[in-house]
């Protein structure tokens, strides 16, 4: 019976989030403090229902209210939340104090903490444990605060939070506080950002925890994301995937693609930036948006947003049944439709092509000398025919193959585009039409100013427009319901089996086998032998080709140092290679010392793969599957998926190999059949997954060849490496 490997546990944050009573640990009236902007925030700023109170032993008043010396001789009921502010040296006497004082949060804005080195981390590990042990849960530390926007509750130290005051349906979740802040202040351009979380070291809650509970408001429809790295990868992983199930997008800016990022990403918030290349595809595995700077992650949190308040429901994200990359170029100037038309057909969206009856009216209403079917370039008649722009565009929009409208405007012409702009923002909004703008010039018109106020800010450029489009058309695509479930992946667990090592501690060959049959893979006949006379009988009983593959204690990579041989015929052959592969002299300045060789038989021709399972640093049992053999290290063709994953996850990151054509049939060679390869990769995971005694198994190559009208897997070599 296969048992699941358990559900990470997230927080509730209710009262967090939403608190009745909240207490400023280190508030104070000296103006420009940071004390003062806090309790500011949240006493003049926020809605607190059962009042807010500062805490501060060294005065008995902050700003005309009682001060209390602790926490605990607050009178009344426990308070929810207590923000701190004070010096990190003093923030274990205030969990001592919360503790005793029924307190459910702490909103740590302290510094000085796991940032600022081993003394830092001993501190903040002491922290959490005096925390957990009352039960306390912790925001933080090193954190600018968080801002409920939509409840207006501004746990926050900054002195600009009360300008927080756009909400609307976008949940936002960032490391950086400085970060969070530049999105935030997206709201200028209408953005409605509902909820902002910025839970620094995450010593307790994690980015995790923040975006499943922005996935359980019925509010928010949009998740936003500044990730510098993961404490508790697979919490992400359960999200992104109750995100793409529930059909709530997650655009994240995930920092750290270099090295220097990702140095930088470990001196900030000691989080863990890990292999970028397996973020990605794990980005990719459940639908996740990447986008790669603070322009991107905002221009493409407005989009989504705007297609999310078409959707009643909040699930389609735009018209319902149509791609929203079907899109409908609407312009007045020629060379702004061809230069829009190109960036959409390198995007690899398609213009909509329209029915007869929209032909007709765009036909019969365009000017000759424009374009009329898509792009569609009205030109300066739009001018002077009042009534030109709202007849064609009111038919482009009644079209049900018409996913969007791409509105491109070359330059401010004062009131000419202020009445263009209008009647786009009207029609589009009265028809249920996506309408992305694109502004191309610097001179920030009234037209401009028309089309932010109605929450359709402008793209600054025809070529982000096009890019965050292109995203939201795959994110439809791959979030739409699926046929298959994840594979069951069973608790790791040890079974006690022993196993014979090499020197450096891999599996011996024999016992990488044994492993590994479980997996439906079959290995050639072999033999292995000690001595060239064994190595001369064993290719004559073999008979035709054979392989001959060095065996040396501790030697893992063989073609690194001579050590395979392949097409060697015969017993002749065959004694001759063993012998010179084997020769101490020649290995010695490798440093392995041989203890015999395989012979084995050759397996047909077939497609070369590698496969290996390992445990990344941030997300756990991960599967890799590319380009195998000599290629693997040449050809850098590799997926990464984390597990667990589904049959349609691993088809669709199969297709985004560059070798695929080779595996699907390519020139006419006959395919071979990826459902005996994906049972072969979801074995393989579940051996991996079930051995915690195991770090890494590498098959390579691992040959797909046909038998007949049969395809079969073949481990050609193998290994296994302990924990």
């Amino acid at each position: 019976m296969t048992t699941l490997v358990s559900a990470p546990e997230f927080a509730d944050l209710t009262y967090l989030v939403r608190p009745r009573r909240v207490a400023v640990v280190g508030a104070s009236g000296r103006e420009g403090s940071l004390g003062r902007s806090t309790y500011e925030n949240l006493r003049d700023n926020s809605e607190i229902p059962d009042g807010v109170f500062a805490v501060n032993p060294g005065c008995t008043e902050v700003l005309g209210d009682p001060s209390y010396p602790a926490v605990s001789d607050i009178p009344g009921d426990p308070v929810d939340v207590a923000v701190v502010l004070v010096a990190a040296g003093r923030v274990p006497e205030v969990v001592d104090d919360c503790a005793g004082s029924g307190v459910k949060h702490l909103v740590l804005l302290s510094s000085g903490f796991s940032e600022a080195g081993p003394e830092g981390k001993r501190l903040q590990a002491q922290v959490l444990a005096r925390a957990r042990e009352a039960g306390i849960r912790i925001y933080g530390p090193n954190s600018p605060g968080l801002a409920n926007v939509a409840d207006r509750a501004l746990l926050s130290m900054s002195p600009v939070a009360a300008q927080d005051r756009t909400s609307g349906c976008v949940g936002l979740v960032t490391q950086g506080g400085g970060i969070g802040r530049a999105v935030m202040q997206w709201m200028d351009r209408g953005l409605g950002i509902g909820l902002w979380c910025s839970p620094g070291n995450e010593a307790d809650l994690d980015v995790a925890d923040f975006i499943n509970h922005m996935l359980d408001d019925d509010r928010l429809k949009v998740v936003g994301a500044v990730v510098e790295g993961f404490n508790q990868g697979p919490k992400f992983l359960a999200v992104a995937a109750k995100a793409r199930r529930i059909g709530k997008p997650i655009v994240i800016l995930k920092i750290g693609r270099s090295e220097y990022g990702q140095e930088s990403a470990a001196s900030h918030t000691a989080s863990i930036a890990g292999n970028d290349a397996v973020a990605s595809a794990v980005f990719d595995q459940h639908a996740v948006v990447r986008v790669d700077d603070i322009d991107e992650l905002g221009e493409t949190l407005m989009l989504f947003s705007r297609a999310a308040q078409l959707d009643g429901a909040g699930s389609a994200l735009g018209r319902p049944g149509v791609d929203p990359g079907q899109t409908c170029v609407f312009t007045f100037s020629g060379g702004a439709a061809s230069l829009v038309a190109d960036q959409i057909g390198a995007a690899g969206l398609t213009l909509a092509e329209f029915s007869d009856e929209t032909l007709k009216v765009i036909r019969d209403r365009a000017p000759d000398f424009g374009f009329v079917d898509n792009p569609v370039d009205l030109t300066t008649d739009v001018f002077t025919d009042p009534d030109l722009s709202r007849a064609v565009l009111n038919s482009i929009c009644a079209d049900q193959s018409v996913g969007s409208i791409l509105l491109a405007v070359p330059a401010d012409y004062g009131r000419n585009t202020v009445e263009v702009s209008r009647e786009a923002v009207e029609i589009c909004a009265a028809t249920g039409t996506l309408l992305v703008p694109v502004w191309m010039s610097p001179r920030r018109g009234a037209g401009y100013e028309l089309l932010e106020k109605a929450g359709t800010a402008p793209f600054a450029s025809s070529r982000s427009a096009v890019l965050a489009l292109a995203r939201l058309s795959q994110w439809r695509r791959l979030a739409a319901p699926r046929t298959g479930s994840p594979k069951e992946v069973p608790e790791a667990s040890v079974n006690g089996s022993a196993h014979k090592s090499t020197a450096e501690g891999a599996f011996s060959y024999p016992d990488s086998v044994q492993l590994l049959l479980p997996t439906g893979v079959r290995f050639p006949q072999e033999t292995f032998e000690t001595d060239a006379s064994g190595a001369a009988a064993a290719a004559e009983r073999i008979g035709g080709p054979v392989a001959i593959k060095l065996s040396a204690p501790g030697l893992i990579h063989k073609t690194e140092v001579g050590g395979v041989r392949l097409g060697v015929l015969g017993g002749q052959q065959a004694r001759a290679v063993f012998s010179e592969m084997t020769d101490p002299g020649r290995l010695a300045p490798y440093g392995f010392e041989a203890d015999g060789a395989y012979v084995q038989e050759m397996i047909g021709e077939g497609v070369d793969l590698l496969l290996s399972a390992h445990n990344d640093e941030v997300f756990g049992p991960v599967i890799t599957l590319g380009a195998g053999g000599v290629d693997t290290e040449l050809a850098k063709d590799v997926l990464h998926l984390a597990v667990p994953f589904d049959m349609e996850q691993l088809g669709r990151a199969l297709r985004d190999l560059r070798i695929f054509p080779l595996i699907q049939g390519f020139r006419g060679a006959l395919g071979y059949d990826v459902t005996v390869l994906g049972d072969v990769v979801t074995a393989l995971a579940e051996v991996f997954t079930s051995r915690p005694d195991i770090a890494e198994i590498e098959i390579n190559p691992l040959r797909l060849v046909r038998r007949g009208d049969r395809t079969e897997c073949f481990a050609l070599d193998a290994v296994v490496l302990p924990a």
